[in-house]
């Protein structure tokens, strides 16, 4: 017989001469299952059981099923009393005749009571009851609000017989809420940063801690995971909500089988993903409080009663840690923001691992992302875009974006631009000045973490420019031609998503905007900032008091932001003076010269365009008041007409679409003489 079967033809004996003792003399005469279990037993049998018992007491290694067995009541620091009732509980899963017998018999089935009664325990204390049922939940399901308990019928769980036939699979019904880390199987990075927070972690445990409480973004379940590598114990990962969905269904069998999965591996547990309904001391809410205390008693409490260590991972700190004992608790708080240092560590880590052509100082003054947004980018990288990619800049730059974008869809658009400086039309005077914003942003991260200049210049860091000039100037192709330069995403703030009418909400919109940006590396474009970066007043009310705020916490953003921020205005006296004082760069676009004009007309004017002989000078000296903006609508409005009629470009179209711009901004009649000598086209 095995070692099992053995255990259950003992235990049933046991049962057998505790009926004779109390004068039943044939106590499974209408249960021959159970007489068939005491005929198998052989002196052989008792002998083999015997001798496993004696080695484990001697410090030897039995054989593996009666090993799976000692190490089960080792691990759950069972005595006699509970061992018979896990003996009970086995036999009768495996022979449920017993229960039945026990019933007939005694008026109660396998229960807390009848192992008592094996144990000559006739009187046992509430406090022991309590004590002995409590550990009795690691084996089977205890309801706790049968009374009297100690009566209540039990049931192993049928994932302590799988455990003790050698199967180490996760319980099937925490498999929809619950994953598994184990460090024999482990393939996790190492931790190039936080160190010494993980050390912290592993040494609060070695030391006995119960209850830590990571608080933060960015690699909350990573070091985690590396504190129990380096206590070499697996850990049960946990999302919160779907633990809790599935805990509506039973909470005591939820609760049990995670205690149980604990116990059994001897690992910890690590709770992740909180919803706000379970953050009551961040939101004031009644409910909420009520949901935190609920938690904190009937699931985080029961956890750390069984010494089972446990890991919370939230986003703000104290949410959790109510009343915790002297020793017993622990918050580890990840830093708001990444140092350059610390995200060229990461850089330079997963440069190594992965062998990526990336250049890591580089990237990390690029990419303000924490641990754990560094860390997909470059898994997203490796499983299919960077396989076959030709630009990593590029590749990563849209990695970036995707994980992120959920903030740009609420706060602005984001494009990628073709545009150059060289097809900006505007005075060389001021192209050189943008040449010198374009270095400025490319040399930031040399001149200030291998010049060592960063420390000098705790804030005014951000490469910002302002352009200001009348409509159709080519502020919003700057921007572009910026951006596409510097080979960055463009990320154009919408207004209207910014500025809010109630108070303090402008404030949030405009941190995610600069967050967004910040993260992303993209190019900040602030179009008519006017609107909202305009002069302060004096205050006479409540409105005038919180729009002067909005301004000040705009110019603290600004000094404090790290990118690049582009701001256009139509007309430049409107801004707030301690603004412009903030700005690095300053450029003041006027309308096209004579000479930029012919240079717009010129490049509207490519080869693919069928056309006759255009008269260039012409318009580029009659039409003066044309902006760049204007000269592109026109030769737009002249193509359409020229491609209706299937016709090459001509200055008869060209004419007739310049008469329909002047037509539009003039409240008299029409005369020809703004036509001059080609009047009579139009």
């Amino acid at each position: 017989m095995r070692y099992l079967d053995i255990t259950v033809a003992l235990i049933i004996s046991r049962c057998a001469a505790y009926f004779k003792e109390i004068g039943i003399e044939e106590p499974f005469e209408k249960f021959p299952a159970l007489n068939r279990f005491l005929d198998d037993l052989s002196k052989e049998d008792m002998e083999f059981w015997a001798r496993q018992e004696d080695l484990v007491n001697n410090g030897k290694a039995p054989e593996p099923e009666a090993g799976r067995y000692f190490e089960l009541i080792k691990k759950f620091e069972f005595n006699t009393v509970l061992r018979s009732l896990l003996d009970l509980c086995i036999a009768d899963f495996l022979s449920p005749e017993l229960g039945a017998c026990l019933s007939f018999h005694l008026g109660s089935g396998v229960c807390l009571h009848t192992a008592y009664l094996l144990e000559n325990i006739a009187y046992p204390s509430e406090t022991d009851i309590m004590q002995k049922t409590s550990k009795a939940e690691l084996f089977c399901y205890v309801d706790k609000k049968s009374f009297p308990i100690q009566y209540l019928g039990l049931q192993i769980d049928g994932r302590i017989l799988a455990y003790l036939e050698g199967n180490n699979s996760l319980n099937p019904v925490l498999s929809a809420s619950t994953d598994l880390f184990s460090p024999d199987t482990a393939g996790i990075n190492k931790p190039y940063i936080s160190e010494t927070l993980i050390d912290k972690g592993r040494n609060f445990f070695k030391d006995g801690g119960l209850m830590l409480q990571i608080s933060g973004s960015g690699g909350r379940r990573f070091i985690a995971k590396q504190i129990f590598l380096g206590i070499n114990r697996p850990l049960l990962i946990v999302n919160f909500e779907d633990f809790m969905f599935e805990v509506n269904k039973d909470f005591g069998k939820m609760l049990g089988a995670l205690k149980r999965e604990a116990k059994l591996l001897e690992s910890g547990i690590c709770f992740y993903g909180f919803s706000e309904n379970y953050m009551g001391e961040r939101t004031g809410s009644a409910a909420s409080k009520r949901s935190t205390e609920m938690v904190w008693h009937m699931l985080f409490n029961p956890i750390i009663d069984a010494k089972i260590p446990l890991i919370i991972c939230s986003d703000k700190p104290g949410l959790f840690s109510q009343n915790p004992k002297a020793g017993e608790f622990m918050l580890l708080e990840l830093p708001k923001e990444l140092t350059y240092n610390e995200r060229l560590s990461l850089w330079q880590g997963f440069k190594e691992q992965y062998d990526l052509e990336i250049d890591p100082s580089l990237f990390a003054m690029r990419y303000h992302l924490n641990a754990s947004e560094t860390s997909k980018v470059v898994t997203f990288y490796m499983e299919g875009e960077g396989k076959n990619s030709s630009d990593n800049d590029s590749t990563f730059s849209k990695l970036v974006m995707q994980l992120i974008k959920t903030d740009s869809d609420t706060t602005g658009k984001v494009t990628y631009s073709d545009i150059r400086l060289s097809d900006v039309k505007i005075q060389q005077s001021l192209k050189d000045k943008l040449n010198d914003v374009i270095v400025s942003v490319r040399e930031t991260h040399r001149i200030l973490d291998e010049w060592n200049l960063r420390e000098s210049y705790p804030y005014g860091r951000s490469v910002s420019l302002l352009i200001s000039g009348p409509p159709g100037t080519g502020k919003t192709m700057t921007a572009n031609a910026i951006a596409g330069e510097l080979g960055m995403p463009l990320y154009q703030v919408n207004l209207s998503n910014i500025v809010d009418k109630y108070i303090g909400e402008t404030e949030k919109n405009l941190e995610r905007a600069f967050t967004f940006a910040e993260k992303t590396n993209a190019v900040l474009f602030f179009d008519e900032a006017d609107a909202l970066f305009g002069k302060r007043s004096e205050v006479k009310d409540a409105h005038d008091k919180y729009a002067n705020t909005e301004i000040s916490y705009l110019l603290q953003r600004i000094e404090s932001y790290d990118g690049i921020v582009i701001l256009a205005t139509n007309i430049k006296g409107n801004m707030d003076p301690a603004f412009l004082r903030r700005i690095r760069y300053v450029l003041n676009y006027v309308n096209p010269d004579e000479s930029a004009r012919y240079a717009i007309w010129e490049a509207c004017l490519t080869k693919d365009v069928p056309h006759e002989d255009i008269d260039l000078d012409y318009l580029a000296s009659q039409f003066t008041d044309f902006t760049g903006s204007t000269i592109k609508t026109v030769f737009l409005n002249a193509c359409a007409k020229a491609s209706g009629k299937n016709e090459a470009l001509s200055m008869a179209h060209l004419v007739q679409a310049i008469k329909a711009e002047l037509e539009k901004g003039s409240t008299m009649a029409f005369t020809g003489d703004a036509l001059g000598k080609y009047a009579y086209l139009a």
